[in-house]
């Protein structure tokens, strides 16, 4: 016959291995789950591999950071948009082409690329510290093939413009646009031999 003590003492052996069993089945699923997490958040980043660079594609379109962690939009080679700052905006660097803004276009609330030409627009930006620096109101449209920029501080001539240039009228916003890039690896825009090499690396 056994003892109350012993009883008690089995129960309390029986009721740890209970537990540590208990234990045992939640971290596994806690390390399932965590897995699971880390996995999704991959997918949704698209943390990039080496595919786009083993196929030998032109790295313009396929980064989507610059080394100081800033996001990028390829328009059309060699320009592209990139979100820096403090604020962070989007800017696009016009290198060596007459520009009454600087050498870059900022800050960029809209966009588009059609063709050979990049058109948008940059809102009026007040320097804090001296109104001497503030940054006017300014449609724009940039053609890539000419390095031609060219400037309107009227939305309807710049309307006209594209208009006549037989451009579409729609703007995008660039935090979008960047969305879908980093999503997709692909944009609209890009050259066909491009988006077959970045579809099949893709895959």
């Amino acid at each position: 016959m056994v003892s109350r003590g012993c009883q008690k003492a089995i129960g309390r052996s029986k009721s740890k291995k209970i537990k540590g069993k208990v234990k045992n089945c939640i971290s596994i699923l806690l390390l399932i789950i965590c897995l699971f997490s880390c996995n999704k958040v991959k997918e949704k980043m698209h943390v990039p591999d080496y595919s786009y660079k083993d196929a030998k594609i032109d790295e313009f379109y396929y980064v989507i950071e610059t080394d100081g962690s800033s996001n990028i939009i390829p328009l059309i080679k060699p320009f592209d948009m990139i979100k820096a700052g403090s604020p962070q905006e989007w800017q696009l660097a016009t290198y060596d082409l007459p520009n009454e803004l600087g050498n870059v276009i900022a800050p960029i609330i809209s966009i588009n690329v059609y063709q050979t030409y990049m058109y948008g627009y940059k809102p009026f930006e007040k320097d804090e510290e001296d109104s001497k620096f503030d940054s006017p109101e300014k449609w724009f449209i940039l053609n890539a093939e000419d390095r031609k920029l060219t400037f309107f501080d009227k939305e309807l001539d710049f309307k006209m413009e594209i208009k006549k240039l037989n451009l579409p009228d729609h703007l995008l916003n660039p935090d979008a646009v960047f969305e879908e890039y980093k999503d997709q690896r692909i944009l609209p825009w890009f050259p066909e031999n491009i988006k077959k090499q970045l579809g099949k690396a893709k895959k």
